[in-house]
């Protein structure tokens, strides 16, 4: 399969996606990509060409990241305005009057996970890959949490506003290459995965070999919904369709800490499947054919395969 660059328009600009159309030239069953937090939609590359073939799969980079267009000023955008935007690609596409399957690596599998509550009819499955989350909210620190983001996106606008008129930094080719490579947690990325992420982390710079960011300064800006954990269960309790979470081994301790009230949210509901994979928060690019291994299974629904 060869991947099909794509254009999807939204009321404030553009969605830049990747089209991998299966093998009877698009008429299998369509599964979305959905990647995480900073990365882009090349993070699948080396995972889709392991999975089945007989099967669609589109993969986007979410507002303000890559190729797609920056959100309007002024505005904080959180995990809702991201499901609402799959809600708008499906659309787009005409795949929203069938369900399709989603696969959501980190921050991409909170959103799919909330688009899947509520959009059920519209997905038929969903895979997390190393996903839990966000993080819940006491009832008791929603003031605080509301307080740090509203301090974080003014801090971020001031300083856009005062450096307007700079040119944005550049970076050499490995400053660039290492800049992608290092994780916010985790090991360093492979440098095959993270040279594909490269083309879209980055915008040409003034003269050859120089690049800028094209990420938006905005995405340091939290973008949970301050969910308590009782209103996080209501979202998980209204996923009905078959759920693989795939977690990496070496986020053990990060998943029972951090995310250990949704690891036990996700038992309860009869619909999850939760398996675990040797690796690194990204072990879907730096070992793809493991975490293909589970998801071609997952999705074939296979009787006999053992997750």
């Amino acid at each position: 399969m060869n991947p099909q660059e794509i254009s999807i328009p939204v009321p404030w600009g553009h969605i830049a996606a990747k089209l991998w159309k299966s093998k009877d030239d698009g008429r299998g069953e369509r599964v979305m990509c959905l990647h995480g937090y900073w990365d882009n939609c090349a993070s699948f590359d080396h995972l889709i060409p392991m999975l089945d073939d007989d099967r669609t799969y589109l993969c986007f980079d979410w507002p303000n990241h890559g190729g797609s267009s920056g959100t309007q000023p002024g505005t904080r955008w959180t995990v809702e305005n991201y499901a609402l935007t799959i809600r708008r690609v499906a659309d787009h596409m005409q795949w929203s009057s069938s369900p399709f399957a989603c696969v959501g690596h980190s921050m991409g599998g909170q959103v799919a996970t909330l688009f899947t509550a509520v959009y059920p009819e519209c997905v038929a499955r969903l895979v997390l890959l190393d996903s839990a989350g966000p993080v819940a909210v006491h009832s008791d620190e929603i003031a605080f949490s509301t307080r740090l983001a509203a301090d974080e996106q003014l801090r971020v606008e001031n300083r856009m506003a005062s450096t307007g008129l700079r040119p944005p930094p550049v970076y050499t080719g490995q400053e660039a290459l290492a800049r992608v490579r290092k994780r916010f947690y985790g090991q360093l990325l492979d440098e095959g995965p993270a040279r594909s992420m490269m083309v879209r982390h980055f915008r040409p710079g003034p003269v050859a070999g120089q690049f800028r960011l094209a990420n938006d300064v905005r995405l340091s800006v939290p973008y949970s919904m301050m969910f308590s954990a009782e209103q996080h269960w209501d979202v998980v309790s209204n996923i009905r369709c078959p759920a693989l979470l795939i977690r990496a081994s070496e986020s053990d301790a990060y998943f029972d800490d951090v995310y250990g009230i949704f690891v036990e949210m996700y038992s309860q509901n009869p619909n999850f499947r939760i398996v675990s994979v040797d690796g690194s928060h990204d072990v879907h690019m730096n070992n793809p054919r493991a975490v293909a291994t589970l998801i071609n299974a997952f999705l074939n629904d296979k009787p006999n395969s053992k997750l």
